[in-house]
Parts: C-alpha cells; sequence; structure tokens
C-alpha cells in the first residue's frame, strides 16, 4: 500500500509578518492585528484523518486546513500569542502582505 499527500498551498511561512482578517482583544474590538507567524500546524483532527476501510494500492491523505500561530506586533505586541485556523480546501483567504490588502478585501467583500 502506497500513502500519497495531495499537493496543497501554504500561503506564508514561518517568521513572515501578515495581517490577519479576524477579529482581536479581549471583547474584540479590533476588527484585524498585524503578527509574526511562529509555528503552522497542519490539522490532524478527525475530519482531516485518512481512514483507510477498503483495500487498495494508493491511498490519498487531504490536509484541507491549518492553524497558525502568530505573536501579535505593531498596536498590539506584547499580547498573548494568536491561534488563527485557515480553511486550505476551499481557500479561505484570511492572511495578507499588507494592510492595503487586507483592507481592499474587506472593502470587496462588504
Amino acid at each position: 500500500m502506497k500513502l500519497t499527500l495531495r499537493p496543497v498551498e501554504i500561503p506564508f511561512t514561518i517568521g513572515d509578518t501578515v495581517w490577519v482578517d479576524q477579529p482581536f482583544g479581549a471583547v474584540h474590538e479590533f476588527p484585524f492585528f498585524q503578527g509574526t507567524i511562529m509555528q503552522i500546524i497542519l490539522d490532524g483532527s478527525l475530519a482531516n484523518t485518512l481512514v483507510i476501510r477498503q483495500p487498495g494500492e494508493v491511498h490519498e491523505l487531504k490536509v484541507g486546513s491549518a492553524i497558525y500561530g502568530l505573536k501579535p506586533i505593531g498596536d498590539h505586541t506584547g499580547s498573548p500569542r494568536v491561534n488563527v485556523n485557515v480553511q486550505l480546501i476551499p481557500f479561505q483567504q484570511i492572511l495578507f502582505s499588507t494592510k492595503k490588502e487586507l483592507l481592499d478585501h474587506q472593502d470587496r467583500i462588504a
């Protein structure tokens, strides 16, 4: 039996600084925040686990989401780390390279 992994694009990498389209703060008073990616966890929850119940030569494992561990920076430096869930299949745009990209995205979906 051979296990294959379906290729999937993982946006950004460890050490990248990103803008996150997710509420932030004790009572979610900020509509977004900036952070540095400290870790990426490929989600291994039951929904993304490969269970083999039939014989076969090749089985494919699909990772449908990732959890980004971010250290807030900028206006939120010193705040505790934040985990951000990102759907990879279908792709959910939540991380952005610049604040302008994030704001343009929010304008398009509003």
